[in-house]
C-alpha cells in the first residue's frame, strides 16, 4: 500500500506570506558558516541539513489523502484544497484521457474537507469514473449545495465525469474489490467518520476531526476495531493538550498526547499527527512534534517501538 499526503491542514488553507518566507531565510542564514555558501553544491548541502520548519513548510493545503493499493485501486480520502494538486498530477495519466477510475471516501462535509472539489481537473473530463463512499445519506446534495450558482459558476452535475454515490453503514465493513474498509463514527460536531483500510497485511487508519475528551476516553474500547494493530494512523492533533481539555473543549479536535495514548493502547506502529491548526506556523508545529516525542520518552505506558511524526504535505508512506 502507498499513501501520499496532499493536504494536512485543518479549517482553512494557510499559504506562506512574504514576511514568513523572509523570516525563514534570515533564520537559515544565521546557521550558515562561510563554507556553507562557498559554492552551489555547498549551499544545497547546507539547505538539505536544515530542519523542515526552516527550509520549507509542513504544508498549507487542507486535508486530502491518496491511497494506492497493491491491487491497483485508487482511494482518495477527503477533498480539501490539496485535491487540486492531486488532480494536476492525475491529469498527466489516464485521467487526462478520460479513462481514469477512482474511489472517494468522504469523512464529512465541513468546508475544509470539500473545498477542493470545484478545482479538481479530472472531474471535468468526460469518461473518468468516480465512486463516492460515505455513511452520509445526502452526500451528493451537500456537494451540490457547495456548487450552486450562487457559490460557484459550474455546478457539480456539469462536471462531465461519471460520479456515483454509495452509502455505507457506520461501524461496519465493506469492500472495494479485495480491499477491506471499516468505518467508525468519530466524536465531532455534526459527526465525522474514521476509516480503516486493509489490504493483505497492510493497515492504514485515517481519523481526522475527532475529539477524545475525558468522557470519550471512558468508551475508548469501542474504537478497538478501528485502531488495533495499524501500520500507520493519521490522527487529528490540531490542538495542544491544554487547548483540547480547557480552552477549546467541544470544538471537535484532539491533541498529540491523546493520540499517543490511543496509539500505544492499540499497538499502532506509526502515528502521524495531522489536521494542523491554521494559526500554527511551522515553528509552532515543530514544537508540537518535539513535545510529542518528549511525551513518549517520559510516558512509561508507551512502547519505545511507537514512531511518531508530523504530517507534512507531500509525505509518502509505502508499507
Amino acid at each position: 500500500m502507498k499513501v501520499k499526503l496532499w493536504g494536512v491542514r485543518g479549517s482553512i488553507p494557510t499559504p506562506l506570506s512574504s514576511e514568513t518566507i523572509e523570516q525563514k531565510l534570515i533564520k537559515a542564514l544565521t546557521f550558515a558558516k562561510p563554507g556553507d555558501i562557498s559554492s552551489e553544491e555547498a549551499v544545497v548541502s547546507f539547505v538539505n541539513k536544515l530542519p523542515q520548519y526552516i527550509k520549507g513548510t509542513y504544508g498549507g493545503n487542507t486535508t486530502c489523502i491518496e491511497v494506492r493499493t497493491e491491487s491497483g485501486e485508487l482511494i482518495i480520502i477527503d477533498c480539501g484544497s490539496g485535491l487540486m494538486q492531486l488532480g494536476r498530477t492525475l491529469m498527466s495519466g489516464e485521467f487526462g484521457k478520460g479513462a481514469g477510475i477512482a474511489n472517494i471516501f468522504m469523512t464529512h462535509t465541513h468546508w475544509d474537507h470539500i473545498q477542493g472539489i470545484p478545482f479538481f481537473g479530472p472531474f471535468y473530463i468526460k469518461g473518468n469514473r468516480f465512486n463516492f463512499y460515505s455513511p452520509l445519506e445526502d452526500l451528493k446534495e451537500r456537494i451540490d449545495y457547495q456548487q450552486a450558482d450562487t457559490h460557484f459558476p459550474v455546478t457539480f452535475d456539469n462536471m462531465q465525469a461519471s460520479k456515483r454515490f454509495f452509502k455505507v453503514n457506520q461501524d461496519e465493513t465493506f469492500y472495494i474489490n479485495d480491499v477491506k474498509i471499516f468505518t467508525k463514527m468519530m466524536p465531532h460536531p455534526g459527526n465525522a467518520f474514521g476509516i480503516r483500510i486493509e489490504e493483505g497485511n497492510s493497515v492504514f487508519v485515517y481519523t481526522s476531526d475527532c475529539e477524545f475528551s475525558i468522557n470519550e476516553i471512558d468508551h475508548i474500547h469501542t474504537y478497538e476495531p478501528l485502531f488495533t494493530g495499524a501500520d500507520i494512523v493519521l490522527f487529528d492533533a490540531q490542538y495542544t493538550f491544554q487547548e483540547s481539555l480547557i480552552d477549546k473543549i467541544s470544538w471537535g479536535h484532539s491533541s498529540a498526547s491523546i493520540a499517543i495514548d490511543i496509539a500505544a493502547k492499540y499497538d499502532v506502529k506509526k502515528l502521524i499527527l495531522f489536521h494542523h491548526d491554521p494559526n500554527y506556523d511551522d515553528e509552532k508545529l515543530n514544537s508540537v512534534i518535539s513535545n510529542a516525542r518528549t511525551y513518549i520518552n517520559v510516558n512509561r505506558k508507551v512502547n519505545d517501538s511507537l514512531e511518531v511524526d508530523l504530517a507534512t504535505e507531500g509525505m509518502i508512506f509505502e508499507f
